[in-house]
């Protein structure tokens, strides 16, 4: 590890520790990465928040309109990166192929290679830093000094009051929409089963909460398993 990075992250470490807003904070990071990262011109820093990632901090426009571009095709470097929980090098003067849109919206703004790093925490890719060049290829070099910032990015994400609550508001959406699904179903098999409207189905999913002494969900879910089970 070179001189210049470990005062690059000692630096890094110092502020961190004194940001109390998460944006601050991969702000710092991603700024750290585009004067560390040798041949990196601007970078960006994805979140997953609901099992997608979004661009929460950059250097440059040109950043985030690649960003953009990969979100609007649901394909690029930073979103294999993040799927695959694993770093991705392109070069896309010589590999445009693999991703021709983010070539041609590249070529568009000036720039060459693109490097994207996941951000891993328990397992859990949390995030990805995503760096460009307009001048060259990055290198294994630049790979390696991108994988140490991209730890401090997963790092600061776990640590962020604000990222748990985000999640915790995403996974209570998510449950609660899981449930309406299961709900539904049920609904469903009575309205086939019993040749009855949707509203007399939903009235016996109630009386038989009500006598079982159980939630509608609990009822729903007994509903789906003796279908199941009877097919």
């Amino acid at each position: 590890m070179s001189e210049r990075l470990v005062t690059t992250l000692l630096q890094l470490a110092q502020v961190l520790q004194t940001e109390r807003t998460l944006g601050v904070a991969l702000a710092n990071i991603v700024e750290a990465a585009t004067h560390s990262v040798p041949g990196c011109d601007a970078g960006t820093i994805a979140i997953s928040i609901g099992g997608r990632p979004a661009t929460a901090a950059m250097t440059g426009t040109v950043a985030l309109e690649l960003d953009l571009v990969q979100y609007d095709n649901d394909d690029g470097p930073c979103l294999t990166s993040f799927r695959s929980a694993s770093a991705l090098r392109l070069d896309l003067y010589e590999q445009g192929d693999v991703f021709p849109h983010i070539a041609i919206a590249a070529q568009r703004v000036g720039v060459r290679a693109v490097l994207s790093v996941p951000a891993i925490w328990g397992g859990e890719t949390i995030g990805t830093l995503n760096l460009y060049s307009r001048t060259r290829p990055f290198d294994e070099t630049a790979q390696t000094v991108a994988a140490v910032l991209a730890a401090q990015v997963a790092i600061a994400v776990s640590r962020s009051p604000e990222f748990v609550a985000a999640r915790a508001v995403v996974e209570e959406a998510q449950r609660d929409a899981d449930d309406h699904s299961q709900v539904a179903l049920a609904t469903g098999l009575l309205i086939s089963s019993q040749d009855c409207t949707r509203e007399q189905a939903e009235s016996l999913l109630e009386r038989a909460a009500a006598d079982d002494e159980q939630t509608i969900l609990q009822i729903a879910e007994r509903i789906i398993e003796q279908h199941n089970s009877a097919r």
